[in-house]
């Protein structure tokens, strides 16, 4: 069931046989998280949201229409930000942003505000070969929240980044929320989930662990003190990893 917040929504989802059919909703001004081990199938979710691979089954639904995750009408209305992102090294942290401001359908970017936004006006003439990791994630964020969409999908966004940039990035994504923006992203950090997110998706395996508002999670967590050990019994209770 969808309601009138509802802005995007996937029924019974599956891709080949990487995870088991799945159903989920994302609402407008929403924060969704998605988690997992290593190999539960959240890069193979994030490629049928993406609209990288045709799921198998099920059907995706934008604004409560029925819709084609590879029409271009579904991909203007989210951002990428994926876990990694070759940036082409001959050019500026400025003239990146540039071409990808060229990219986008989108022409009215201010360059120079995102870059200080994401803390890299010091170094928007350096190029890119030079960043560090941190820096390059940084610019990374700077490219998806450049466009101006309902939803941003972010793989790993804190990856890379210092303790300061972690927790900017935790501010900088409630501050989307608060702009109405919907966002989806994958973490194996359980503990910005808590901080930030208003769902939680958790993959074991190729199935659903957990699937449910973080508020309801936080009523369940019992004797457990927090998510991450409430979910490290959950996966002991069914045989481990």
């Amino acid at each position: 069931m969808s309601n009138d917040r509802t802005i995007l929504r996937l029924q019974e989802i599956s891709l080949e046989r990487r995870f088991q059919p799945l159903s989920f909703s994302i609402e407008k001004g929403s924060i969704y998280a998605l988690c997992g081990g290593n190999g539960a199938g959240k890069t193979s979710l994030f490629s049928v949201l993406t609209g990288m691979n045709r799921p198998s089954s099920g059907r995706i639904y934008k604004n409560d229409d029925e819709t084609n995750n590879q029409h271009s009408s579904y991909r203007r209305h989210f951002s990428y930000m994926p876990d990694q992102l070759a940036f082409p090294n001959h050019l500026t942290g400025f003239e990146t942003l540039k071409f990808f401001s060229m990219l986008s359908q989108q022409q009215n970017h201010n360059v120079k505000s995102i870059l200080s936004y994401v803390g890299l006006t010091e170094s928007m003439h350096q190029k890119v070969k030079h960043y560090s990791k941190g820096m390059q994630q940084r610019l990374n964020l700077a490219q998806c929240l450049m466009v101006d969409v309902p939803i941003y999908m972010m793989d790993e966004p804190t990856n890379g980044l210092d303790p300061y940039w972690a927790h900017r990035m935790k501010e900088m994504l409630l501050e989307q929320k608060e702009q109405g923006k919907s966002i989806i992203f994958s973490t194996h950090s359980l503990s910005l989930v808590e901080d930030i997110a208003d769902d939680l998706l958790f993959l074991q395996g190729g199935e659903v662990l957990i699937n449910q508002p973080v508020a309801e999670l936080r009523k369940s967590l019992g004797e457990h003190k927090d998510l991450s050990t409430y979910v490290y019994h959950l996966i002991s209770d069914k045989g481990g990893k």
